[in-house]
């Protein structure tokens, strides 16, 4: 007994026989968007993320491979192998160590490439690189918030030691 408001056929829509446009959310339901555009839109979202990804690391991989071929990762390795060697990585690991805290996670992993690492060498290095990334720009943010953006990354760097040192000893333990 609702006499007050009759009744519509299935699919009508009151908003627009009133005048007025339907709200955002309302407009999705409405009217489809067709989805050519939006294949093209994560199509260049995608390209570009790629060629951003790709301007990182095939540069740094081929860095990694001329250092090599020169002998710098030799004598880094010479240099860097006391404190590789306590997480279980070779002194060549220091090069995309080097890399990640001074640039970024995808010129670490592009100078990974070219240095034969085990799986389990591959996992510390992941994931001290992970914890101690891009420390210069993080490092400048930080200070920008407030706080001491030095000591913010040299607390990072240890902690991502600190990590790869325990996870290498997890393996010791666990193999």
């Amino acid at each position: 007994m609702s006499g007050d408001r009759p009744t519509q056929p299935a699919g009508h829509d009151d908003r627009r026989a009133e005048g007025r446009k339907p709200a955002p959310a309302e407009a999705v339901l409405l009217e489809p968007r067709p989805l050519r555009p939006a294949l093209l839109a994560g199509t260049r979202i995608g390209v570009r993320t790629f060629a951003e990804m790709a301007l990182a690391m095939v540069p740094a991989y081929f860095a990694a491979l001329l250092l090599e071929k020169l002998g710098v990762i030799d004598v880094l390795s010479d240099w860097a192998e006391p404190v590789m060697g306590v997480m279980g990585l070779p002194g060549s690991a220091a090069l995309p160590l080097v890399l990640a805290c001074l640039l970024n996670i995808y010129a670490a992993i592009g100078a990974m490439q070219a240095l034969p690492l085990s799986g389990e060498q591959i996992t510390v290095l992941a994931i001290v690189i992970l914890i101690s990334h891009n420390l210069i720009v993080e490092g400048a943010v930080v200070h920008k918030a407030g706080m001491n953006g030095i000591f913010f990354s040299l607390l990072r760097l240890a902690a991502g030691l600190t990590a790869g040192i325990v996870v290498n000893l997890l393996f010791g333990i666990l193999s």
